[in-house]
């Protein structure tokens, strides 16, 4: 779609909470397979897919006009389920009154009823005309404005951007990399939408999170971040005797030493090995002659001691005494 920014890629199709950025459910877009058919009426099944989770349940649901249609709007009624989706001009179900005519006036509205539907096609400029569907509203409301819009269009553009603004909000902080792996891909919009929802659960049981600042969601995917890798950076410095510095300064500016030391009193004798080796040199007590060189120093004056010249707490003959 031209007007899209991603133009290219995996298409997805979700159901959206139309309210807050949160994705409930979605479908991944693979085409006719081989050997099937090609699909007819794709808008109404992808609907009836995603909605099988919340059938009976008494929901709107707020559709464009790939996927809204007469036949659709019946079927979801009888699952108690509601609807309002604008309609494409093309449609066969809807009556020549409602199409574009150069004849009504601007601002005008036309309402047709049907059972439990109500068709509306109003007027926006003269030789334009927007035609919706609804089983949610079932009368003639107008809103008291210049432009005397229809309930159902001012319902229809207050709850129609939940996909849209998911979209907007997961490509402002996403983990996406360059890749031509499809499965990555999805891998990478996996990520980025489990984020999205877990901040909006956050943020709606925690209202003062980090209130009045403007980058609240950069600050809480750091922090998300954080929480999921410090369990295996506890386990890599508690099992790894021979992690690089780097590594090490790296976890201790993560706030990592602190934690670990209050929390692993257990493995004392590993940190204080790690803390020992260092690099090899020549035991301190041996004569020159032997020439025995040790990664193990002593753990008090700090001097490189072999092992005839160390006890189990790894300090030296001189430092036992």
């Amino acid at each position: 779609m031209p007007s899209k920014p991603a133009k290219y890629g995996l298409k997805i199709f979700w159901m959206c909470d139309g309210r807050v950025p949160y994705a409930i459910d979605g479908i991944v877009y693979t085409g006719r397979q081989p050997g099937e058919e090609a699909h007819r009426n794709l808008g109404a099944d992808v609907v009836h897919q995603l909605c099988s989770t919340i059938t009976g349940t008494g929901r709107n649901i707020t559709v464009d006009n790939f996927f809204t249609s007469v036949p659709l709007v019946a079927s979801l009624l009888e699952e108690n389920l509601t609807i309002v989706g604008t309609l494409r001009q093309n449609k066969p179900d809807i009556p020549p009154i409602m199409k574009p005519s150069r004849s009504r006036e601007a601002c005008s509205s036309e309402f047709g009823f049907n059972g439990g539907m109500t068709m509306v096609s109003y007027v926006p400029k003269k030789g334009k005309a927007v035609i919706l569907l609804s089983t949610m509203h079932h009368d003639k409301a107008v809103a008291d404005t210049p432009k005397k819009k229809p309930e159902i269009i001012i319902y229809y553009n207050r709850t129609k951007g939940g996909v849209d603004l998911l979209d907007q909000m997961v490509s402002n902080y996403t983990c996406k990399r360059r890749t031509r792996r499809l499965p990555l891909v999805l891998w990478y919009n996996m990520l980025d939408v489990a984020t999205m929802n877990a901040y909006t659960n956050y943020t709606l049981e925690h209202p003062d999170y980090h209130a009045g600042l403007s980058h609240t969601r950069r600050l809480f995917i750091k922090e998300l971040c954080k929480e999921l890798v410090m369990p295996n950076m506890t386990r890599r410095l508690a099992e790894t005797l021979n992690l690089p510095r780097t590594i090490i300064q790296a976890m201790e500016r993560c706030g990592l030493q602190k934690e670990y030391a209050a929390t692993t009193e257990p493995q004392d004798d590993i940190s204080q090995a790690r803390q020992t080796k260092r690099k090899r040199k020549r035991c301190a007590i041996c004569p020159y002659s032997k020439d025995r060189k040790t990664t193990i120093y002593c753990s008090k004056c700090s001097r490189p001691v072999c092992k005839e010249h160390r006890n189990v707490e790894v300090t030296c003959d001189l430092c036992k005494d």
